[in-house]
């Protein structure tokens, strides 16, 4: 983006001396290091909890996926659902029987 030559750095470190001054030089310097560090700093965070957000987001529907899959699974039970059958055809036996004993009866 930016290409600083070393006339360019130059240039702009005459024209600070000029304006800042020799004198306030050191300040101004660790005015901007502070400056940088806290941009640093601020920038970093940001980043921080933009990826902490991404990964709530993610842990989120991970959570939901895994939900569906449960709800899948239940679905597909085999083992359960073979034993309701097997309890619906034995009520049915069972009705039949007493039908079956019932007109016998009469």
């Amino acid at each position: 983006m930016f290409s600083f030559g070393w006339a360019e750095i130059f240039l702009i470190g005459i024209i600070v001396i000029i304006f800042i001054g020799p004198k306030d030089l050191p300040k101004f310097i660790k005015q901007i290091g502070t400056i940088t560090k806290n941009f640093r700093k601020i920038s970093s965070e940001f980043k921080n909890s933009l990826n902490d957000i991404a990964e709530e987001t993610e842990i989120k529907e991970l959570a939901k996926s895994v939900k569906e899959v449960n709800k899948i699974k239940d679905g597909i039970n085999i083992k359960k659902n073979f034993e309701n059958e097997i309890k619906s055809v034995e009520e049915t036996v069972k009705i039949a029987e007493n039908h079956i004993s019932e007109s016998d009866k009469k």
